[in-house]
Order: C-alpha cells, then structure tokens, then sequence
C-alpha cells in the first residue's frame, strides 16, 4: 500500500469521525421499556453489579499447590461460562437453573465461613454456578432485551458499581456490604434467571460473512477496552496517594455522559467512544507528567471518566449479537475472546511488576497507537458497525416492542373480531394476531407448538386471503406504522 493511499485512508477516517458518525439514533424514549420483561434487563444488570461485589466481600486470599486462589476461580470461572456458552440452545432452561443452584450452593456458604480450603471449595462451586449464570444472563441481555432497555441497565450498573467502589475506598465494612448486600443480589439475580422463557429470545438461524464481520468488529472494540483499561487502572492502583473521591467524581461524570448522549442526544455511539479514546490520552499524558506537574489527581479522575468505556462496549456488543449473531456465530466469537483475554489481564500485570518506571509511557504509547489504528481502519468499522444501517435496525427493534405492546393492548380491549370479513380460518387469525405482535416465525411456532414450515404455510395462506404480499401490508392493513415492520422470518 503506498504513502499516499495510507494517508488517504486516515484521512478519511478523520472526516468518518467528524461528519459521518454524527448521524443520530431516532425515537430512542423510555416508553420502550416493557415493566413486565424486567428481569432480562436486571440479569445482566445485577450479574455485573454481584461480580464487582464478589471481588470486595468475597474475596480468596491465599494460595493452594502454589497458584493464588483467585486465579483458581477465575479459571473455573472462565471456563464454567465457555462451557455453558457451547452448550447453548434453543432450548436452555436447565442449563440456566443448574446455575443458578451451583451459584446459590456456592456463594452462600462461602459468605460465611472462614479462609481456608472448604471456603475454597465453596467458592470454586459458586464460581462455576457464576460462569453459566453471566452466559445466560449475556444472552438474555442480548437477545430478549430491547435497545432502551440494554442503555438503562447499563447506565444503572455503573453507577451502582461507583458507589460500591467509593463505599469501599472509605472504609465501609459491616454486616450490610459484607453479608446482606451480596445475599440480595444474588437472590435478585437468580429470580431473574429463572425467569428466562425460551420462546422470548429472538435469535437468528444462522448468519452470514457479512454478520461475521459486523459481530468481530464490536468484540474488536470490546477487547480493545479492557486492554487499554488494564493500563489505565495499573496507573492509578500503582499509585501511593488514593485520590478516590476525584476517581467516583470521574465515574459518576462519565455514567452521565453516557446517558445524555445515547437516550436523550440520541447520538451514534461513536461519539462517546471519541470521548473514551479522549479521556485515554489525556490520561496517558498526565501520567507521563506527573513527575513535572507535582500532582497525581489529574490521573483519578480521568480513570474514572475512561470507565464510560466498560458499559458502552458490553451495550453495542449486546446490540451487535441481537442484530446479526446466531448461536453458531456466538459460539465462534466466545472462543476467539477467551483465545484472546488473557492477552488483554496479563500483558498489563507483566508492565506493572517488571518495568514499573516505563508504565506511564506504555500506556501512552499503547492508547495513541490504538487510536490512530482505529481511525485508519474507520471506514470499515463505519460500514460493518457504525452504518446508518445499523442503527435503523437498533431502532425498528425498538419500535417493534411499543408494536407488540399496543397490539396486545387492542386485543385486551376486545378488538378481536377485526379480521371478520376476511374468512381466515382460528388458526390463520392467531398467526395473524401474533404476526401483528411483532413475532418471528420460530417465535410463533413455539407458542402455537407447530413447526415453522407450518407457520409459513399458514403465513402464505393469510396473505393470499388478506391480498397481500408481506408482512409491511399487513401491519398497514390492520393499523401498524408501515417504517415500524420487523424483517420476516
């Protein structure tokens, strides 16, 4: 590739950055919100929250045949969640509650009894119960969850983690955080995983090398945070001064940003991945500073600011895997993430304890070095990522939920009798009905316990009665905006 062409290339990426990417998320409101599917929106919510409290409360100290016994549960942690993700299926309800009793078998008992080998014991069971309760809950994250729903629980997860971060950096110990808190997350979180119905995920058949490309493309932001995030907590754990209140500062400060720019500036994410890779630099840069400078508070609170990375990359990785991923296709992208972790928890850590003094310039050097990458490769993360096209679809999602909620809402006001005339057969008026609810074709067959080759029969036999060709005629038939209609299938 010659000089030119590589510079045309950034530069492209620059105006992508500047002009392009400004396109907006359009009708984005809370009314999205369905209150009685709460629960696939706390799973994940609550799972993060419990993840973050597990490391403060209930911690493994100590070592056992050598290896600390937190890297023994982190690996059966890892590998309790890749284990679940392979085993994923349609049908997932019993791989969900053997989790949930493994984690509640666990962790209760570890909550209460002292450092040693049974504690271990314990944890390590709660620990693989966790694993497969953080697949299940990603999948219904993703898959059962609306994109309003996904900003929320996101928005709600981290503030909550930076307050339990900053209760913890004050000193706040007792029965409450130690005992009550974790017991209530961990009932919270197993209500809602038992909560899960196999027939409210709407998950792809299979998916093509075009969806591949788009879900890499999300998993290659969602690696490329928690790589520069390692650096960028090495900086301030590192140091002797503990400037908590500037970093809870920081947190709370991004959390909003967040909220503002996807819910009510209905902005294009991008724009707040701008601001991560920003708040990076800045931070990089004061570290290397700091000597000159004389303060280290600048680094706290921009560590907290670059937080807003964590819940955004788990929120568009979310909005990619219900857009475009099959399990098949999820499957591959766990593999290459687990493949691909330990290089973004360990290359940190091997800076940190070798090369201490260098630490503020790595970090420097690693950040500027991804973004300038980043921007070079800009036009193909706009077209696989951050399109237009993907937006339209985030929102028809969107509006597919209020659909399927005001449908319901006229059946139950007792407009059943509206395809009279029509002389479709039961059947054909409750495919007809659930169609109208916004219901894929493998959504439909599960209810109405047929398989999908019947629902298109039945499917194809409608529209011939209604005169119609696709399901865009009949939502403008029986009162449905014709932008709101889901793809069919």
């Amino acid at each position: 590739m010659g000089g030119d062409t590589r510079i045309s290339i950034f530069m492209t990426g620059i105006r992508n950055m500047f002009s392009v990417h400004t396109r907006t998320m359009e009708d984005m409101d809370f009314h999205a919100v369905r209150l009685k599917k709460t629960y696939y929106m706390l799973a994940y919510t609550v799972e993060l929250i419990f993840y973050t409290v597990r490391g403060y409360y209930i911690s493994m100290p100590g070592f056992l045949f050598g290896f600390s016994c937190r890297t023994i549960v982190y690996i059966a942690h890892m590998l309790a969640s890749l284990l679940v993700m392979l085993l994923w299926s349609d049908h997932f309800r019993r791989l969900v509650r053997g989790s949930v009793v493994l984690m509640a078998c666990g962790y209760v008992p570890c909550l209460f009894l002292p450092d040693g080998t049974l504690r271990l014991c314990f944890g390590i069971l709660g620990n693989i119960g966790l694993g497969g309760a953080v697949t299940s809950s990603r999948c219904g994250f993703a898959f059962a969850c609306n994109n309003v729903e996904r900003i929320l629980g996101m928005v709600v997860m981290f503030f909550s983690v930076a307050f339990i971060k900053f209760g913890k950096s004050q000193g706040l110990e007792g029965v409450f955080p130690s005992k009550v808190l974790p017991l209530v997350l961990l009932a919270l979180l197993s209500f809602c995983l038992l909560e899960f119905r196999e027939e409210d995920f709407d998950v792809k058949e299979s998916s093509t090398k075009e969806d591949a490309r788009s879900l890499y493309w999300a998993l290659a932001y969602f690696i490329v945070y928690f790589a520069i995030d390692g650096y960028l907590w090495g900086l301030v754990t590192s140091l002797a001064k503990r400037e908590y209140s500037f970093l809870f500062t920081g947190m709370i400060l991004g959390g909003l940003i967040l909220f503002f720019m996807l819910l009510v500036l209905k902005l294009n994410p991008w724009h707040a991945w701008n601001i991560f890779f920003a708040s990076a630099i800045t931070l990089g840069v004061f570290a290397v500073l700091v000597p000159s400078i004389g303060t280290e508070t600048p680094l706290y609170f921009f560590c907290g600011l670059t937080s807003m990375g964590w819940p955004l990359c788990i929120y568009m990785l979310a909005c990619i895997q219900h857009r475009f991923a099959s399990y098949r296709l999820l499957k591959k992208s766990t593999i290459v993430f687990v493949l691909l972790s330990p290089f973004t928890t360990i290359s940190d850590n091997l800076v940190e304890d070798y090369f201490p003094k260098a630490m503020p310039m790595v970090t420097l050097i690693l950040v500027l070095v991804t973004v300038v990458m980043l921007l070079m490769l800009s036009p193909f993360s706009y077209r696989d990522l951050f399109s237009v096209g993907w937006m339209k679809e985030l929102t028809q999602k969107r509006d597919m939920t209020i659909a399927e909620d005001e449908q319901g809402d006229r059946d139950m006001a007792g407009h059943k009798d509206r395809f009279a005339g029509y002389d479709l057969t039961p059947r054909q008026k409750e495919v007809a009905r659930l169609l109208l609810r916004a219901k894929t074709r493998r959504q439909i067959s599960g209810e109405l316990c047929v398989s999908e080759s019947t629902i298109k029969t039945h499917t194809s036999d409608l529209y011939h009665k209604l005169g119609i060709n696709s399901r865009v005629e009949l939502f403008r038939r029986f009162g449905v905006d014709e932008d709101n209609h889901p793809e069919e299938g």
